[in-house]
């Protein structure tokens, strides 16, 4: 889908004209996960910040123009900065839905099937996850599973943390492509959870994942 998304803290005209130059536009493709914590405004939030670290990863921007959009963010920076969330302060275990929206770390995906046993969902890595010569970075395919296989294994189940995450690269996953992540459980043992993850580029599998998690204890962190 493409959105023409306005920043509503400051111009952001500002920011992507700075960052693009010449070839300055207001369109994009993003894929958002389905699931809402139900506050439109953090997600609009989320999806311009997504937006602004594919600008600001690709960009060509003179020193000038770059210290303009600089400017910008810096008083966005001020204005959410008595609003931020402080791990000493406020950590908790609802900390995975606090402004889920607006985590912009792993790259945002769109769910098309889950259950307790497996996961589909499209995925498209834009220019902050590049690597070199179109492909993805391989840090960020990791970053990904972890996400998926954490959400698989802890879908409708007690609360478990990842124990380990092992990754095989097959084949290159290319930059501003969708490519499809498949995951499935593969066995539960006792408080183990072993999941299995697959990325795909059309038929060609990229890269694969092996990960397994492990149920808290009452009162563990």
């Amino acid at each position: 889908m493409n959105l023409c998304l306005p920043f509503d803290l400051v111009d952001r005209h500002v920011i992507s004209m700075a960052l693009m130059g010449d070839a300055y536009h207001c369109t994009m493709a993003l894929f958002i996960n389905i699931e809402s914590n139900g506050d439109p405004g953090i997600h609009h939030l989320g999806r311009a910040l997504r937006e602004l670290q594919d600008q600001v990863a690709a960009t060509g921007a003179d020193d000038s123009l770059a210290e303009r959009a600089a400017l910008a963010i810096d008083q966005i920076n001020v204005s959410l900065d008595p609003v931020r969330y402080i791990a000493a302060r406020d950590k908790g275990w609802d900390d995975t839905q606090r402004a889920r929206g607006s985590r912009t770390l792993n790259p945002a995906y769109l769910t098309r099937h889950v259950t307790r046993e497996s996961f589909l969902a499209t995925v498209n890595f834009g220019s902050f996850y590049l690597g070199g010569n179109g492909a993805v970075h391989g840090g960020a395919i990791p970053l990904l599973f972890d996400q998926v296989l954490g959400q698989l294994a802890n879908y409708g189940r007690p609360i478990c943390r990842t124990a380990y995450l092992n990754v095989d690269f097959r084949n290159v996953s290319p930059l501003d492509t969708d490519l499809e992540v498949r995951a499935h459980f593969e066995s539960i043992q006792g408080r183990k959870r072993y999941t299995y993850g697959a990325l795909y580029h059309g038929e060609i599998l990229t890269a694969e994942a092996h990960a397994l998690f492990i149920e808290l204890k009452e009162g563990a962190s």
